[in-house]
């Protein structure tokens, strides 16, 4: 089969490798859709062995497909179902597990970090993966294309359940990528009154033009999106602000921009290097200010966005921009890149 494997920095390469077989209470996946993250381009343009990869490894994580193969005593599953796999293998022992919180796991291994993803005309899924439940059934009237992206969506929602994004919030997102717009499109799903986006390049919130649930945008190139959200509010803030957006200065204009008790999500992480940010403590003080981080998705999040597809309250597909088959991965990181598009999927075996 062919499989996209990463070497090392800007070493990806498209080889020829055996179709692996299903462990005992593991499965093998046949890929339909593996859609191209943002931690796949910052992977590849920087190696994965300083992001905890065990080179070479075959990437890709937002995965979609149909079972193939069964392992000896693995129960539940049967060969040709649709499912959506997750990303992330909690041990489910740890106190954070015991906690609840297994996004939080001490112990948490990945799929495309270490173990083969989804850039692959098949995948193995390991036995521990299927054990802690990170293997869903695909509800039907749904594509491979559009479920490739439920644990982007799943991660967005980790956040806003921090944030306690609920009925009547003012919520402000700040970065218009393809995460910034999940989060207005659940932002609005989970009963946001008014949603607002900024972002420092035209091009991504000209992308933005086509979703309604988005109220109103602010170029923060050219104007100060701190004070076009105190307009929009009548100089009361936002409810909640959300930075999907590697941005320093983003995080320090979401303080000044948030209400009085607001919740302040800092969703995107920054550069290595680059992630000391200095606030005024006083505008958190004084506002009494939530501020708060938010990383990856449990298994109950991933069932939750799939049930939100299904129901139609999110339609991925506005999402997708371009889908190619695998033989042109080139070109489709380099589409992911770009800015001009928002997810870009691949498939496998076409």
């Amino acid at each position: 089969m062919q499989a996209l494997r990463l070497y090392g920095a800007s070493d990806l390469r498209l080889e020829d490798i055996p179709v692996p077989e299903a462990e005992p209470g593991g499965l093998v996946v046949k890929v339909e859709a593996c859609a191209i993250c943002g931690s796949d381009l910052r992977n590849v343009r920087a190696g994965g062995s300083s992001h905890g990869m065990d080179l070479p490894i075959t990437i890709g994580h937002e995965i979609a497909g149909t079972v193939h193969g069964i392992g000896e005593g693995t129960e539940g599953f049967e060969p040709g179902q649709r499912v959506v796999l997750a990303t992330i293998t909690p041990c489910g022992q740890c106190i954070n597990c015991l906690r609840g919180i297994q996004n939080q796991c001490d112990r948490k291994t990945a799929i495309s970090y270490q173990y083969d993803g989804g850039f692959a005309e098949f995948v193995a899924v390991p036995p521990r993966h299927v054990a802690a439940g990170g293997v869903f059934p695909m509800p039907e009237g749904l594509s491979f294309a559009e479920v490739s992206i439920t644990e982007p969506f799943s991660c967005a929602l980790n956040g806003q359940e921090l944030s306690r994004v609920g009925l009547g919030d003012v919520v402000c997102v700040m970065g218009a990528g393809p995460v910034g717009l999940m989060h207005c499109l659940l932002a609005r799903a989970r009963g946001a009154a008014k949603v607002f986006l900024a972002d420092v390049a035209p091009a991504r919130l000209e992308l933005s033009r086509d979703f309604p649930e988005i109220d109103n945008r602010v170029d923060a190139s050219r104007e100060d999106p701190v004070e076009r959200v105190l307009h929009w509010t009548g100089g009361v803030g936002a409810d909640v602000v959300i930075t999907a957006a590697p941005s320093g200065k983003a995080q320090v204009q979401a303080t000044r921009m948030a209400a009085k008790r607001g919740r302040v999500n800092l969703f995107g992480g920054l550069p290595k290097g680059e992630s000391e940010t200095v606030f005024d403590s006083n505008v958190i003080h004084y506002k009494e200010l939530f501020v708060h981080g938010a990383s990856d998705s449990t298994v109950p999040q991933m069932m939750t966005i799939l049930d939100l597809m299904a129901s139609g309250q999110l339609r991925p597909g506005r999402l997708i921009t371009g889908i190619l088959p695998l033989s042109r991965f080139r070109e489709g990181f380099e589409l992911a890149a770009s800015g001009n598009a928002l997810k870009v999927v691949l498939e496998p075996g076409k």
